[in-house]
């Protein structure tokens, strides 16, 4: 903090004693991660974040745990930076504890894109809650209709996922069920609005998301 005077003399040592005390305050009001947390805190039951920064690093966002999800170059947080990539305001999907097929759970990711008058110092908000109401969705139908939602056919799915068509096609016949839709366009929009699938990847078969 720099203090301006037209008087050459240092400024007195009661008043560098109020300037001190008003700093942690002024800091607090122009510092864009507290707002930027401030955003976050509207996720229901946010319990880890970050600020994605320019450089394609991270940072954790004030209030909110840390988690090896969060961490730099994971292909969770490259999937977020791909969704602001592709002009979102905001975002929603999901992400498997573990291996993509795990059963052992999922966490909901939020992505919340920065305004343009901070986007020098933050590129976006991830924050990461509980995955709740699924609809009964398997961990394959969940990564079956993340292709869905990217437009891939059923040929398509069978050759990523390594499975028959047939197979894909039970898959999206049990989904459109469960999401209550007539036609896969429209399980694809009602996926993507709910954040009901998991987003594709370029990682290689096999591969752990906590890796």
């Amino acid at each position: 903090m720099t203090v301006l005077s037209r008087n050459a003399d240092p400024p007195p040592e009661s008043l560098r004693r109020r300037l001190a005390r008003l700093v942690p305050e002024l800091a607090s009001g122009i510092d864009p991660f507290r707002s930027l947390a401030a955003s976050a805190a509207f996720v229901g039951g946010a319990r880890a974040g970050v600020v994605l920064l320019p450089d394609r690093g991270v940072a954790r966002l004030p209030g909110l745990s840390d988690d090896d999800l969060l961490s730099t170059g994971s292909a969770l947080v490259d999937a977020a930076r791909d969704v602001i990539g592709e002009g979102g305001v905001s975002a929603s999907f999901l992400w498997p504890r573990g291996h993509r097929q795990s059963r052992d759970g999922y966490v909901r990711v939020t992505v919340l894109t920065c305004e343009s008058d901070i986007s020098a110092v933050a590129y976006g908000v991830v924050v990461l809650s509980p995955a709740v109401r699924l609809r009964g969705l398997t961990p394959r139908e969940l990564e079956v209709l993340g292709h869905v939602v990217e437009g891939c056919s059923n040929v398509e799915i069978a050759r990523a996922l390594t499975i028959a068509p047939r197979t894909v096609a039970a898959h999206i016949e049990h989904i459109l069920m469960k999401l209550d839709a007539t036609s896969r366009t429209l399980a694809a929009v009602r996926a993507e609005l709910t954040g009901l699938y998991v987003p594709l990847t370029h990682a290689r078969p096999g591969w752990s998301h906590t890796q």
